[in-house]
Parts: C-alpha cells; structure tokens; sequence
C-alpha cells in the first residue's frame, strides 16, 4: 500500500479487485501533438493540481475524466462541467492578450546550438530556416530557462538582462 509506505497484510474472507484502467494507447502521440504533459503512467497532467485542475500548460486546452487518471463517473462529470466552463471564459471573450515577459533572440548572438529548443518545457522555441532559434512568443511562459542554458548568451526575457539577475542572486 503505497499510502501507508510499508506492505499491509489483511486477513478477508472475501476479495473484490476492481479492473485495471489504463491510459489510451494514443495518449503519447497526443501528448507531443497538443505539447501537454503525461504523468509516469501516461495519464495526462494538469497545470496545476489545486489552482487550474482542468487546464493543461498549454493555454486554451483543457481536459476531463480517465484522460487524467482513472476516476469514478461522477467525477468524470463533474471534470466535464469545469473544463466547458473553463473553456467558455476563453470562448467568451473577443480579445486575449498574453502578459508577462516573454523571451526574444538576438539572431546575431544565436549559435544554432539547439539547446534552448531542447530544455523549453513548453516547446515554444525551433530553430528556423536560417539556423537560428525562434520564440513563439504565444507559447513562451517567460519561465527563463532558455536564457539560462543559452551559451552564447542570445536570449533575453522581456528585458531582464544579466546584471539585474545576479544582483538578485548576490542579494540572497
């Protein structure tokens, strides 16, 4: 019993094993297709467990039931009704704006190394025709750690230069 971190042993006259549910088997495919996260057993993940239960990283995506985990009807229903409203407030509205700093490249600076591409965890960053990285400011989440893996230093995010950030760290 994993909730108990130890082995439980009962002694029960009777046994009732409830069916293994597993994820679907496109899930993975899925997964890189929309960029959402899977969990170790391939259930997708939300954003946040507490605060956007039925949102993905990935803005305007949302998801209900077995998607997530395996889980009663009744939960499964009321998943459903959260992710329609969740959808119907971006629905509902004529513009959206995304806010916060976003990271942006100084195509000179840029290698072509790739290694921003490799570590975004939203995948907003490819590398273009040219051989330099460019940001899809729509999925970038200004989370930094682009900038902070680039080597040659071709990443800025939304103003926040390189003497602001160690005199934050050195203020620790």
């Amino acid at each position: 019993e994993p909730t108990l971190a130890g082995r439980l042993v009962i002694d029960a006259d009777r046994v009732a094993l409830s069916v293994a549910a597993i994820p679907a088997a496109d899930n993975r495919a899925l997964s890189r297709l929309l960029k959402v996260p899977l969990n170790e057993d391939g259930f997708f993940m939300e954003a946040h467990m507490k605060l956007r239960p039925v949102d993905f990283a990935t803005d305007g995506i949302f998801m209900a039931g077995t998607a997530h985990s395996p889980k009663f009807i009744d939960e499964s229903m009321a998943q459903a009704q959260a992710a329609a409203s969740r959808a119907l407030t971006v629905l509902s509205q004529e513009e959206m704006k995304a806010g916060g700093p976003v990271c942006s490249v100084a195509a000179r600076k840029c290698s072509g190394c790739g290694l921003c591409e490799q570590v975004c965890p939203y995948q907003a960053i490819a590398l273009g025709e040219e051989g330099v990285a460019v940001v899809n400011q729509a999925l970038c989440k200004g989370c930094g750690v682009c900038v902070s893996s680039c080597r040659s230093g071709a990443l800025d995010l939304g103003g926040v230069s390189d003497m602001q950030t160690w005199a934050a760290i050195q203020a620790l």
